[in-house]
């Protein structure tokens, strides 16, 4: 005979070949909600207190003994086709369970998550280099219990609630809103796909700087990169920009290189939108050099630090960079003549 196993997590899914099979004799576990059976107009159902052979099984539950048996003596079982995602909706149901009944689980929050979200990130990126999949998988699995651990905890908010499926639908909807021309078979070039991404982009974000959005808790030299590639892209005079900006000096034992490449960093960025400020208050928005310009000039190239003082010992160097010896040390007229005819 015939087992209908239902999809636990799509319970009123009913797939195709089984549906002839349920105007015959049908027995049904307990798994089985009433409201399932009331919907497909199964009155004549019988519930399995004693499996009966020669009728049809419908059960939820694959670990049910009657549905065993019947697997076990070779029984046809037909099931729903998988579809893409199923495990995620146990992943989601399971984060529901930690959420309100785990003593750890339910006290926790976004703040307090922040460290596992990072150290996840760089262990995914740490399995990527190392090229080992089974690692990969369950990193994956790792990062993605933070999306569901704070899609969970943002359920909770009495104020501005969100869950998961909002989530998703975020996602969604930013990536066919971005999409169009590929989702729709319009096109299929790289560059234009680019192109329209950047531009709906631009259209929804309505930005006010060209910063906005950048994060500035990202790592310093990811911080740089980002800060440097928006401003390239927006047209804005690199040469302007100190160089002390796009190189990094180790000194042992001196300040942390994350923290003073962090600071030159924000510096700009505050400078940037200092000039898009007085932009702004002459009725202009700067998105070519020419603009760009125009505002600078008056404001000044950005030198570094606001307050960063410029070193007087260096400006009583000779022009062409040579060292002239330690400050207060009288220079040997010898040598200074010997040198010139050793050149």
């Amino acid at each position: 005979m015939t087992v209908i196993l239902l999809d636990p997590l799509r319970p009123d899914t009913i797939p195709a070949r089984a549906l002839p099979l349920l105007n015959g004799p049908l027995v049904v576990t307990e798994d089985v909600h009433p409201s399932t059976l009331w919907d497909l107009g199964l009155t004549g159902a019988t519930w399995a207190e004693h499996d009966d052979s020669d009728a049809t099984l419908l059960t939820g539950d694959r670990r049910h003994p009657f549905t065993r048996a019947r697997i076990d003596r070779g029984d046809d079982v037909i099931t729903a086709r998988p579809v893409a995602g199923d495990a995620l909706l146990e992943a989601v149901a399971l984060m529901d369970t930690l959420r309100r009944r785990g003593p750890w689980e339910s006290t926790q929050t976004h703040p307090s998550l922040r460290r596992y979200l990072l150290e996840e990130c760089y262990e995914l990126l740490d399995a990527i280099d190392d090229g080992d999949r089974e690692l990969l998988r369950e990193e994956l699995g790792d990062l993605l219990l933070q999306v569901l651990f704070h899609a969970r905890i943002a359920a909770d908010d009495p104020d501005r609630p969100f869950d998961i499926d909002d989530v998703a639908r975020s996602f969604t909807e930013k990536v066919r809103g971005r999409t169009p021309g590929v989702l729709s078979g319009a096109h299929a070039d790289l560059q234009t796909q680019i192109n329209e991404w950047e531009e709906r982009k631009a259209a929804e974000k309505a930005r006010g700087s060209v910063l906005d959005g950048v994060a500035t808790t990202a790592p310093a030299l990811a911080l740089t990169q980002k800060v440097l590639e928006r401003l390239e892209a927006a047209g804005y005079p690199m040469e302007r920009i100190d160089p002390a900006i796009t190189s990094v000096t180790v000194q042992v034992g001196g300040d942390s290189v994350e923290e003073v490449t962090r600071q030159r960093v924000r510096d700009l960025m505050d400078h940037v939108r200092e000039v898009e400020s007085r932009a702004r208050a002459e009725g202009a928005t700067p998105r070519v050099r020419e603009d760009w310009l125009a505002i600078l000039d008056p404001v000044g190239e950005f030198q570094g630090p606001v307050g960063e003082e410029p070193d007087p010992i260096g400006e009583e160097l000779d022009p062409i960079g040579e060292d002239l010896g330690t400050v207060g040390e009288e220079l040997d007229p010898v040598g200074v003549e010997s040198d010139a005819a050793d050149e």
